[in-house]
């Protein structure tokens, strides 16, 4: 049941975070659609601290008698009963395992009828990289409560944007005179996460620069575009190992010289995080590996 957190999109109106919503048909008054948004906003919260609690009954509860959830690796569970049987057995195996529900939309296409879509984000602890699914989840009224009737989980083992919001906000670092800050930023339109950056040198000027990381649907990895202030740029490939992001990184210097380099982006808190540079090449000649540069986080996002 390794793949039993697909179940948290069972109850997707879980939302910690509504990115988008259609209005309902027109036979919904505007005051009746707020109402039902806000039902299955409630239902959510409610999922969503039931989850993170560890409360198998109180999830089921909020399920029609035979709901079907389908994870992502395909397995269906029928029915309430079952359903509680299944997530007990999965917070006993997976303490400190936490959930977020991202929706991307939610849409009435009849009275009684809810269909939700959006991203279901895990994590298993504030040193982890968390991982995402999306999923579509049909909800039903009964006896005048919105109850979850069927849920689809897909996608599991793909990278999606929503991946790198851990790093979203204003991190900072000062070593020996070395000061470093870097800010992520969700694009206008959501699509990418832009990054500033500034590093000063004791006696040495500031040098800027920017990121642009998105996902690229060629390889559906990320891939990320750098620029400095001096004319220098880069380009990266993304892979994650375990807790660790890895940058394969080619580029050149403003004074034309072209390096090569391995970036690792490891995540050691929910606060932080260390930058290091392995496997430097600069020109023809190997460099020395960069020692780790932990940076914390002094804005969120």
């Amino acid at each position: 049941m390794k793949q039993l957190f697909a179940l948290t999109l069972a109850l997707a109106g879980a939302a910690t975070l509504t990115m988008a919503y259609h209005a309902p048909i027109p036979t919904k008054s505007n005051q009746a659609a707020d109402a039902d948004q806000e039902a299955i906003k409630k239902t959510a919260q409610e999922f969503a601290a039931a989850f993170n609690e560890g409360n198998a009954k109180a999830i089921a509860a909020q399920c029609t008698d035979r709901c079907e959830l389908r994870e992502a690796g395909g397995e269906l569970i029928v029915g309430r009963e079952a359903i509680e049987k299944a997530y007990t057995e999965f917070f006993k195996n997976n303490k400190g395992t936490t959930i977020e529900v991202l929706v991307k939309s939610v849409r009435f296409p009849a009275k009684d009828l809810a269909i939700e879509e959006g991203v279901l984000r895990q994590s298993n602890g504030p040193a982890s990289l968390p991982s995402t699914t999306s999923y579509v989840a049909t909800h039903i009224r009964e006896g005048g409560q919105w109850k979850l009737a069927i849920s689809d989980e897909t996608g599991a083992g793909k990278v999606r944007l929503e991946d790198l919001d851990w790093l979203l906000g204003e991190w900072t670092t000062k070593v020996k005179g070395d000061a470093v800050k870097i800010t992520f930023a969700r694009s206008p339109k959501k699509a990418a996460i832009n990054a500033t950056f500034s590093r000063t040198l004791e006696g040495s000027k500031t040098m800027t620069g920017g990121i642009h990381i998105a996902l690229d649907p060629e390889t559906g990895l990320f891939r990320s575009w750098g620029f400095d202030d001096d004319g220098g740029h880069y380009q990266s490939l993304w892979h994650q190992d375990g807790k660790c992001w890895i940058l394969d990184q080619q580029g050149v210097l403003g004074n034309g010289t072209p390096t090569a380099e391995r970036v690792v982006l490891n995540r050691v808190g929910a606060d932080a995080f260390t930058w290091r540079v392995i496997d430097r090449l600069m020109g023809l000649d190997m460099m020395p590996d960069t020692a780790p540069l932990r940076l914390t986080r002094t804005a969120s996002k």
